[in-house]
């Protein structure tokens, strides 16, 4: 698959997929239409695309350190909310694994086999966030951008920078940042 997407005969089938969105969002920005402008290319940003119950949710690239599959060690932590699922070893780094969904929903995602970690960093610190699904990278211009919030679930609003519509879908841009800054989520204790 890495080298039919990256059409390299000498790339590795090993390569990581992250790396590979990275790849295919630096190639989609080169052949955009040299017709247009350089301030419509700087608001064309590659976002990761996610599936997070009936959301489809969109993580800034800048925030987002890799993407694992769902650790089968993770080591539960006592005394703490559901939706802390517990900690792992993400080599050689601690990481807590959160359920996002349960976490701003109080439902748990259903832990099937496309379920991912989405690992986002804040300054030292790696957090993996459950999702049920990576749907790749998602490209949106300023004509895409929703002018309200009003289409987005109350639950989210805190977390929400922008949303955008396109192919009859509203995608959530997922401010993570504001998600490791909110007490509830930093203090898990029960």
């Amino acid at each position: 698959m890495a080298e039919a997407v990256l059409g390299s005969p000498t790339a590795s089938s090993a390569l990581d997929p992250f790396d590979i969105l990275l790849e295919l969002d630096r190639r989609i920005r080169e052949r955009a239409p040299a017709s247009a402008s350089n301030a419509q290319l700087s608001e064309i940003k590659g976002q990761l695309a996610a599936r997070l119950g009936s959301w489809n949710l969109l993580f800034s690239m800048d925030d987002v350190a890799e993407i694992i599959p769902f650790p089968r060690g993770i080591t539960q932590v006592p005394g703490v909310k559901r939706w802390l699922l517990g900690i792992a070893n993400l080599r050689g780094r601690v990481i807590s694994v959160s359920d996002l969904r349960d976490f701003l929903t109080e439902r748990p995602t259903p832990q099937l086999p496309g379920c991912q970690i989405v690992v986002v960093r804040a300054g030292e610190w790696d957090y993996g966030l459950l999702v049920e699904e990576i749907v790749g990278m998602r490209h949106f211009g300023p004509q895409h951008r929703l002018p309200s919030l009003e289409n987005v679930e109350e639950s989210l609003h805190p977390f929400v920078g922008e949303a955008f519509w396109s192919d009859n879908q509203c995608w959530i841009v997922f401010n993570t940042r504001a998600l490791l800054v909110e007490p509830q989520f930093l203090n898990a204790a029960s």
